[in-house]
């Protein structure tokens, strides 16, 4: 993990208390001059910055960087790199994360650091507080300098990934504080991202129904009691009548596990409850609807959704957010055997609707459809939003960078979508025409579990059939973000641990 600190100190003094030798960024505005931390780095190296962006005709654009090898006279000092922020009235959240993914990668890549020294921006801009540019650091940080969690024995023809073990943001007194809580936050959240990302590229027979509910108990246990976890095995399940669950468990050989944990602000609980329901498919072949070997390849992240909602809660007795919180998760695989569910099958689900099986590969709107019902019948929730890798088509419509979100109440969805926009995870918001809900009718039961018309929207619109009329709710499709074949920016190959900064920022800011 790595160590962040803040010191108002001045430059050479920071790098002369360093054990090791530090890596320095330094950021510059298009149009402006060295000044503050980047003009004293400059005439520490007597005049090697200057000499270097002139040589090489830096431009400070957006995203724009240069690493620059010192001649190692200076204490402390090893390599600079400068990073481009573009024009200084420009630059908003988004732009600043876009220029760290490509500082951080140069650092890691190229600098191949270990410690960094980033002197923080002279002074607070317009929408850009030093608390907030110093979450970003931090979050960015642990964010590139993640590692996949392999099994491999032994490294060829390539070097081992660089990792980065302290950095130091270098401020001002007056925004000391401020630093410090931009710090500490940006890396619990970048460090729950990270956790989200192991669980689901952890291999299927480790990572099963069994291991997410021990996960949840673990950090129920670690909660000083503000959070409590139970977790209900298939006699339970058979006696709340969650058929959706059973039938997609049906072919396996581990049980089904319904995880439900409880968050109690230390205010007490609140009148408003917020539900938070994730996929947990820890593996899904298709079932007999089975998927060809390149669709079943990855299907060990259709548990995405349940992982983000736990690292999610695993963070609220640290942040402690003002409003009660239900989370809940439907655990199991869905894999092929004599005993698995069929098309033709119906099913009554626990809310009472019965549901046609047209293709058991639409298996993740029966287990939500049950978890959706129990939270707000037997959690209370007043509000609801799920995680889900649900469909291929949303990736049609939107590719593999944007979730895609529906919702009920307009109010309800902004709300989540600005919490979305200040985490930095690109989402867009889909409209839910009735004109559309037709499309998952069934002439044998109330409803088909593979409706017809647009894939993304008739998926959600058999999710909206199991809320009730005054719970608000938010469906997030995360079937193309949550899991990436290549490195896209801040995301490495794999799992992306999407899902988690959104939701944190949601229930903090939401009371």
């Amino acid at each position: 993990m790595i160590e962040f600190l803040a010191t108002s100190s001045k430059l050479a003094s920071a790098l002369r208390r360093q054990e090791h030798r530090a890596n320095l960024i330094l950021t510059v505005f298009a149009g402006e001059k060295l000044s503050g931390q980047s003009m004293a780095a400059d005439e520490l190296t007597g005049g090697l910055i200057t000499r270097r962006l002139e040589r090489d005709g830096f431009d400070p654009r957006i995203k724009h960087c240069l690493v620059i090898d010192s001649d190692l006279s200076v204490e402390g000092l090893d390599k600079i790199i400068v990073v481009g922020l573009g024009q200084r009235s420009k630059l908003t959240l988004s732009g600043l994360r876009r220029a760290l993914t490509t500082a951080f990668e140069m650092s890691r890549d190229v600098a191949r650091s270990e410690h960094l020294l980033f002197p923080t921006l002279d002074v607070e801009l317009r929408g850009l507080t030093s608390e907030q540019f110093a979450e970003v650091v931090a979050e960015y940080a642990c964010l590139l300098d993640y590692e996949i969690n392999h099994r491999k024995t032994r490294q060829l023809d390539t070097e081992p990934q660089a990792h980065l073990k302290s950095m130091t943001l270098l401020c001002q007194q007056w925004n000391l504080s401020a630093v410090k809580r931009g710090l500490k936050f940006g890396k619990l959240v970048g460090e729950a991202t990270n956790r989200c990302r192991d669980m689901v590229n952890e291999p299927s027979d480790t990572m099963n129904p069994q291991k997410l509910a021990s996960i949840a108990k673990e950090i129920a246990g670690k909660s000083e009691g503000m959070t409590s976890c139970r977790v209900l095995t298939k006699k339970s399940i058979v006696k709340l009548g969650m058929e959706g669950v059973l039938a997609v468990n049906a072919g396996s050989e581990d049980e089904a596990l319904f995880i439900d944990m409880t968050y109690t602000p230390p205010g007490g609980a609140t009148e408003e409850v917020i539900g938070l329901v994730g996929k947990g498919i820890t593996f899904d072949s298709g079932g007999l609807g089975i998927k060809d070997g390149e669709g079943m390849g990855d299907m060990k992240n259709d548990m995405g959704g349940a992982a983000a909602v736990l690292c999610t809660m695993a963070l609220l007795p640290i942040l402690k957010p003002k409003v009660s919180v239900r989370a809940v998760v439907a655990a199991t695989d869905n894999l092929v055997d004599a005993k698995s569910m069929r098309p033709g099958n119906i099913l009554k689900m626990m809310s009472g609707l019965t549901v046609e099986i047209r293709h058991t590969d639409a298996e993740g709107r029966l287990t939500l459809a049950d978890a959706l019902h129990y939270v707000q019948t037997r959690g209370k929730a007043t509000k609801v939003i799920d995680l889900a890798t649900l469909t291929g088509a949303v990736e049609d419509a939107l590719g593999d960078l944007i979730t895609g979100v529906f919702g009920n109440d307009p109010a309800f969805t902004r709300k989540f979508m600005q919490n979305a926009l200040l985490a930095g995870e690109a989402m867009h918001d889909f409209p839910l025409p009735e004109e559309y809900r037709s499309e998952n009718d069934s002439a044998m039961a109330d409803l088909s579990n593979d409706g017809t018309g647009p894939g993304h929207i008739a998926a959600a619109w058999f999710l909206r059939e199991f809320i009730q009329e005054h719970v608000s709710w938010v469906h997030c499709d995360i079937a193309a973000t949550s899991f990436r074949v290549n490195a896209r920016g801040v995301d490495p190959a794999g799992a992306s641990g999407v899902g988690v900064r959104t939701l944190t920022r949601f229930l903090l800011n939401y009371a």
